[in-house]
């Protein structure tokens, strides 16, 4: 979230409240970790020129389109973007539109934008965060943090006839603050996670079906606090998840439904060297290994890309150093082959330290693929989306207007 909570977010980092050069979530007040669960850790420590010992050129990177802001287009990207098989982009904004609470665009191939639909209508959910899904009908369904009948969150449909309608408006007790992309299950159910709310105030975790919600799991501090970004599937009905912080030291947690429903916690970070402070979504493999990034920690503080096998033993993969190979991560994780990418927040180009598009091999090595600026766009992304020999992104900011931009970057593993 980038645009309600602005003034929110300034106040925490004009205060110093950072995360990510030490384990210090046992410091923060609840409403201090609350805030940083919803808008991130984007202010590290400024990094020394010696770590930024070259520019990041980057390759093959193309910005698509440059939102504009206002009534009449979209601002403030801060979700991954979704691609039908005729290679159309469709994706939300947190802001601009009729109402000023986000839109739903389409980009097509060729780059032409259309608004389908402006959130904050009567009755209508606000504020978008995360990525949709379109089913083999055409039918796109999405999740909303604000608004509906009780102001705690919706999910929503955009039938493939244009035809827009709230399925689901949530209350208190199942969960508020609803956002990243659903997990779409064998039978047309969606699987997601509220980041507040629920019996405890911890978040949830639901199930949407046929008009009807259920709670999965309501968090309690204790097995995690604040699930982010949704869900990860294996393949097998198990689906894996991360929280922000709680656990046994309040650093975050890697929990596991597995297909009977069946609730565990997988891990407990710790805010050392294994990082702390999960931002972005898991991926998961075939045989069950977890995969994502800490925003904190790490034998240089900018954060970790980490493992975790079946048998609960968590590797770190990559110690991020804030200089030129990225820092404090907080994009969703996307394994594609023997790859793993996702989006850094600050290190990168020496001018800005914007953060950009990383990739990380199975076995560790990492690469920066694109360094974000603020001509080129910057800021929060949330992750990439792998079609075909490219990945497609967003960032909440920069541009030709700076008001965030869609961007495309060749995959060299293809």
């Amino acid at each position: 979230m980038r645009i309600s909570h602005a003034l929110i977010q300034t106040a925490l980092l004009g205060a110093a409240i950072v995360v990510s050069t030490s384990a210090s979530a046992a410091n923060l007040s609840m409403a201090q970790k609350r805030t940083l669960a919803v808008s991130g850790n984007h202010s590290p420590a400024f990094n020394t020129a010696a770590r930024f010992a070259k520019r990041v050129p980057g390759s093959g990177y193309q910005v698509l389109y440059n939102f504009a802001g206002g009534a009449g287009d979209g601002q403030s990207p801060t979700a991954e973007v979704t691609l039908d098989s005729s290679g159309n982009i469709y994706g939300t904004t947190e802001g601009g539109g009729a109402n000023g609470t986000g839109v739903l665009f389409k980009l097509t191939s060729g780059g032409s934008e259309s608004i389908l639909h402006s959130f904050g209508g009567s009755g209508d959910g606000t504020s978008p965060d995360g990525a949709v899904n379109i089913d083999s009908s055409g039918n796109i369904f999405g999740t909303t943090d604000y608004g509906g009948s009780g102001d705690n969150g919706t999910i929503w449909e955009l039938a493939a006839n244009g035809t827009y309608s709230v399925l689901h408006s949530f209350a208190s007790n199942e969960g508020n603050f609803v956002r990243g992309r659903m997990l779409e299950g064998k039978k047309g159910n969606f699987f997601g996670t509220a980041l507040f709310g629920g019996v405890n105030g911890d978040g949830t975790v639901f199930e949407y079906a046929n008009g009807t919600l259920t709670i999965l799991h309501a968090f309690n501090g204790n097995d995690g606090e604040f699930p982010e970004h949704g869900l990860a599937t294996d393949g097998k009905g198990n689906a894996y998840g991360a929280t922000a912080f709680g656990g046994a030291d309040d650093n975050g947690t890697l929990y596991k439904i597995a297909s009977d429903g069946t609730f565990s916690t997988l891990y407990n970070f710790t805010g050392g060297a294994d990082g702390g402070f999960i931002y972005g979504a898991v991926a998961a493999d075939v045989q069950g290994n977890v995969y994502g990034n800490t925003a904190s920690g790490g034998a240089f503080g900018f954060g970790t890309v980490f493992k975790l096998s079946p048998n609960g033993t968590l590797t770190t993969l990559y110690s991020f150093t804030g200089g030129t190979d990225g820092g404090s991560p907080e994009g969703d994780m996307l394994l594609a082959g023997n790859y793993l990418f996702s989006t850094a927040t600050s290190g990168g180009d020496p001018s800005c330290g914007c953060g950009g598009v990383y990739q990380i091999a199975r076995g560790g090595a990492e690469k920066m693929l694109q360094a974000f600026t603020p001509s080129g766009g910057d800021g929060y992304s949330a992750g990439v989306t792998a079609s075909g020999k490219l990945l497609y992104g967003t960032t909440a900011g920069g541009g030709t207007n700076g008001d965030g931009v869609v961007f495309s970057l060749k995959n060299k593993t293809k």
